[in-house]
């Protein structure tokens, strides 16, 4: 006898789902965990190669020259700081000196003369103003000799990153080549982690579909599927990916194509079951899909679009008058019979009587 299957209600059917995408989750989390400590492992440094592999005195000239033009900035600001003030002190003077020169034509015209030390004040600012005016002149030229200097640095500069970029050439194609190296290693280590675990799950997926353990199986396939997935995009280059995607679901569509055309061929009994009890429930015949036009429904006519519309037929008299043999005349299948154990009509494609509930077994033992 055929163990039955069991449902269950739908919120043990919900909770069922829900941690089952629960499961999944937390699976691709923990492997996205175990990824990335993978990626921890060190690869090459391009900055030791560049310090290994550079000439010692570019690297010095380097440095110096950086130094060098760092102080000449410095020097540079310090100088136009100086020069802003000056022409500051310089501007205030010539105001003092306009004002005091206005009072002395004043006087002049007054036939007065400036006190003694209006007098001072006008021969001090005069003198300031010229002191100021001389030492204008001399931070213009400080600033044009620095600047000059600058000029000069930043030409070596250049000319020292021209050599040495010339000279690193060769270490960053090395570097490129490492790093390349790297990555498949990465990629090697995340697979040899991942495939196996991929490969356990498609044989469990095999082992376990339909079975009880059927959802967990799902969700932990789906998260090591999603994770390899994920891992050949960022190691394997797009070319290589693009074509390993396009093969992968070729496979799978493929796959999944030969399992329907095998079910289609030799389906499972379960699959039967399942298009026999819908055939019956919306009265057409499993087996060639024609109206089983019998009992209120023998003059009836109707498709499977406007059943749905179609108002309940309401019985008359005896339903056991309307509850004969029946064998469709499209395709000669023997749809309803009578039962061997208690003689009522039952459903010839059906494993139970729903009358007095004898399966096929039994009568298959009344018949032999």
């Amino acid at each position: 006898m055929k163990t039955k299957k069991h449902r269950g209600s739908f919120m043990l059917r919900f909770m069922v789902f829900g941690f089952s995408v629960a499961v999944g989750l937390l699976a691709f989390w923990l492997l996205g965990y175990i990824v990335r400590d993978i990626d921890r492992v060190q690869g090459p440094n391009y900055s030791q190669m560049l310090d290994e592999g550079l000439p010692q005195e570019l690297q010095d000239e380097r440095q110096l020259l950086a130094a060098q033009l760092a102080d000449l900035k410095q020097q540079i600001a310090s100088a136009e700081r100086r020069r802003q003030l000056t022409g500051q002190t310089t501007r205030d003077s010539q105001q003092t000196i306009n004002q005091l020169l206005e009072l002395k034509r004043n006087a002049d015209e007054n036939a007065t003369s400036l006190s003694d030390g209006q007098q001072t004040a006008l021969t001090d600012s005069l003198q300031l103003f010229l002191a100021n005016q001389s030492q204008t002149q001399t931070l213009n030229a400080e600033l044009s000799g620095l600047n000059d200097q600058l000029d000069d640095v930043e030409r070596l500069r250049r000319e020292n990153e021209q050599v040495i970029t010339r000279e690193s050439r060769p270490i960053a194609d090395e570097y490129e080549t490492l790093a390349e190296q790297h990555q498949w290693k990465l990629a090697a280590y995340k697979l040899a982690l991942l495939i196996p675990m991929l490969l356990l799950c498609s044989w469990l997926f095999v082992r376990q579909a339909g079975g009880t353990y059927a959802m967990l199986v799902y969700a932990l396939s789906g998260a090591v599927a999603a994770r390899v997935l994920l891992v050949m995009h960022d190691h394997f280059p797009t070319i290589y990916f693009k074509y390993i995607l396009i093969l992968l679901s070729l496979a799978i569509a493929t796959g999944v194509l030969v399992r329907l055309l095998r079910l289609i061929a030799r389906p499972s009994r379960d699959w039967l079951l399942r298009q026999y009890r819908e055939a019956y429930a919306h009265f057409f015949c499993p087996i060639c899909d024609h109206p089983i036009q019998r009992g209120p429904l023998k003059f009836a006519v109707w498709t499977r679009r406007s059943l749905k519309k179609r108002t309940p037929v309401t019985v008359d008299g005896d339903a056991a008058t309307f509850d004969q043999p029946y064998t469709c005349p499209s395709c000669e299948t023997t749809l309803f019979h009578a039962c061997q154990k208690c003689g009522g009509v039952r459903h010839s494609l059906l494993p139970a009587c729903e009358k007095c509930g004898a399966g096929a077994e039994v009568e298959q033992e009344v018949g032999a």
